[in-house]
């Protein structure tokens, strides 16, 4: 009685089932999952169901007559199936592995040393700023100086100017560069929170009183323009510099 009722239950659904779904689902009839597991294996033997294994699993279904679906199509489908399992196994992979590294980042450096460094990187992003902004005003106003010298033709006056310009110029390539090196590491921590807290960087600054360099209208664009453009015009001297010295020597 049991196994004609497993037997007409699975041929009215049509489709696959386990042990496990098959006795839920018939457990008003008082099948269990030993039971249903017993059912299943005598009517695959018997021919009245068929049985494909999936992994560890067993599926369970009423045998199809062949015209109900061609096999190259049984084929195909089998295909899909395989494909979208592997893709299935490989996100759980990566996420497991996301996790992983996770706990790594949360068990190397905790969420108050985070802010405590946070903190003293804003600190000395500030400093560098506060000697940097002075550099910047200083340059220009040398390089408005030079030219107006240029036009008098004070030749010691320049020279010194462009020694002096040239000093600045060093000065402010070497602070600007330590600005944004600690501004990448400000970065990274931040990052690293915001990764590991689910809390938005917006909403982080605010909660650890961090007024940032863009909030306080300073233009990391704008430093990065001018950092290249005095790297690329200090390659430049170097490069005239060496070739007085190959006509000199050549002479």
């Amino acid at each position: 009685m049991g196994k004609d009722l497993v037997l007409a239950y699975c041929v009215q659904q049509n489709r696959p089932f386990n042990a496990t779904n098959l006795a839920d689902a018939l457990q008003k009839e008082g099948v269990k999952k030993a039971t249903a597991q017993r059912y299943l294996d005598n009517l695959v033997e018997e021919k009245k169901l068929a049985m494909k294994e999936s992994g560890k699993s067993k599926l369970y279904y009423a045998l199809q007559p062949d015209e109900v679906m061609p096999k190259e199509q049984v084929n195909e489908l089998e295909l899909e199936v395989k494909m979208k399992t592997e893709q299935i196994l490989a996100k759980k992979q990566e996420i497991k592995r996301k996790m992983q590294e996770l706990q790594t980042h949360k068990n190397q450096i905790s969420v108050k040393e985070i802010r405590e460094e946070t903190t003293k990187k804003t600190k000395e992003n500030g400093e560098i700023m506060n000697k940097v902004k002075p550099l910047k005003e200083k340059l220009m106003a040398q390089q408005q100086k030079q030219q107006q010298e240029e036009g008098k033709g004070e030749k010691d006056a320049l020279k010194e100017a462009m020694r002096a310009q040239k000093e600045l110029e060093k000065k402010f390539v070497t602070y600007c560069e330590t600005w944004l090196k600690r501004k990448r590491a400000f970065r990274d921590i931040t990052a690293t929170i915001v990764e590991g807290s689910n809390v938005k960087e917006k909403d982080l600054m605010k909660q650890l009183e961090i007024e940032t360099d863009e909030a306080n209208g300073v233009e990391e664009k704008e430093f990065r323009a001018l950092l290249d453009g005095l790297k690329k015009k200090m390659r430049a001297d170097e490069m005239n510099k060496m070739n007085k010295k190959r006509k000199v020597t050549a002479a």
